[in-house]
């Protein structure tokens, strides 16, 4: 074999040894749980005031491709965690636990200061600014997820975009 040809072989062969193979990774702040491809995306907390010993968590879910259903939540910063929809009734605000929550399939719900929200319950500890903590949601098919739950600072600019009420789109 002539010595170019050699060279040539040998800088194809170092260039298929070097180059890595890609693969897609989900979107940032996404997490894929199962075959049935359920997400959860932005999970943040609002920081709580003082000796506060409850608080809320957010997320919102996209769904699989086959529906499924949310039958539980659970932290080690509260003694209890549970999913609430926060609602008006005769112009009084009101809040009552939701157990189980239905995710349609290919349908986003999205839990938000003022309506679908995770009440944490008997906080050990007040949520700071900056922290992060774990929170595991419990379906009825698909594998249970964990994701790191971000908390911001309070006020209305801890939510994400002005949002103040429930979605399901």
């Amino acid at each position: 074999m002539p010595r170019s040809t050699v060279g040539l072989l040998a800088a194809l062969l170092a260039a298929t040894v070097i180059v890595p193979s890609v693969h897609a990774a989900p979107p940032s702040g996404f997490i894929l749980a199962a075959a049935d491809g359920i997400m959860v995306q932005e999970a943040w907390a609002r920081a709580s005031p003082g000796a506060a010993t409850n608080g809320a968590a957010y997320v919102t879910l996209v769904g699989g491709t086959q529906p499924d259903t949310l039958i539980g939540v659970s932290t080690p910063v509260a003694a209890t965690a549970e999913v609430h929809e926060s609602f008006t009734d005769n112009g009084v605000m009101k809040m009552r636990p939701v157990a189980p929550l239905a995710i349609p399939a290919g349908k986003t719900v999205t839990f938000a200061p003022g309506g679908y929200h995770i009440m944490l319950m008997g906080l050990k500890q007040p949520l700071a600014a900056g922290q992060t903590f774990p929170l595991t949601l419990k379906f009825a098919h698909a594998a249970p997820i964990t994701v790191d739950v971000q908390v911001r600072a309070m006020g209305r600019d801890a939510s994400m975009g002005g949002h103040d009420h429930m979605h399901m789109q």
